[in-house]
């Protein structure tokens, strides 16, 4: 698939993409993690990582969710042999059926949607949606085409030369043509690298279109 010839070098050719000084990838996982459990459900005992690549958020949530089944989910099977390296406990699989087996309290996928086949999105967020719980969500992020570091990173960045971003107002479109209702949408990242003292802030921006990123979290 077209990242397995990425996987090695998945972290390097990101971290490369971005200017000095914003160059957190760690810190992009791990405030993505905190952001997700606080919307997630109380009781959260099944946890889904669609696009789960090498598994860089895969291990936040490992850590914050100790006692949830966690599944990976990718196309790529050279990212998956990494992130089974990286996360033993939990099972990765490049085979949906092999995901649908359970359903999930949480779903989470990060910048991933941008990879897949325009025509496709409606069908994934369909088998996303018939994949959660009852009270479950779904925590979609997404690169925020307003933001112009925003555009930089995703112009340099060599997997994604052949992507393009989706817009707030065009994937909240997206979800609600795929039957979610309960719709809460924010944009975020606004505080990388040097500035993240200042991201208790956040909560206060989300509705300002220049976030790095944006979020819709979904509830069926």
């Amino acid at each position: 698939m077209e990242f397995d010839k990425y996987a090695d070098s998945y972290s390097s050719d990101l971290k490369n993409a971005i200017p000095a000084g914003f160059r957190t990838i760690e810190y992009f996982s791990t405030y993505k993690v905190k952001l997700t459990k606080r919307m997630a459900p109380t009781t959260t005992k099944r946890i889904l990582d669609f696009g789960c690549g090498i598994g860089q958020c895969s291990q936040y949530f490992s850590e914050s969710f100790p006692d949830a089944d966690l599944v990976g989910f990718d196309v790529s099977d050279e990212s998956l042999d990494m992130a089974r390296k990286r996360i033993p406990q939990a099972h990765f699989t490049s085979e949906w059926s092999d995901v649908v087996r359970e359903k999930y309290d949480l779903i989470f996928t990060s910048n991933v949607f941008h990879h897949i086949d325009p025509a496709e999105h409606l069908l994934w967020l369909s088998r996303l949606k018939d994949a959660l719980n009852p009270g479950g969500c779904i925590m979609i992020f997404e690169h925020n085409p307003l933001n112009p570091l925003t555009r930089m990173v995703f112009k340099r960045c060599i997997f994604d030369q052949d992507a393009k971003m989706i817009g707030q107002k065009k994937f909240k479109s997206l979800v609600r043509s795929a039957g979610f209702k309960d719709v809460k949408t924010e944009f975020t990242l606004f505080f990388p690298g040097a500035f993240r003292v200042l991201a208790p802030l956040e909560k206060y921006v989300g509705w300002l279109p220049l976030g790095a990123q944006y979020f819709l979290a979904l509830k069926a």
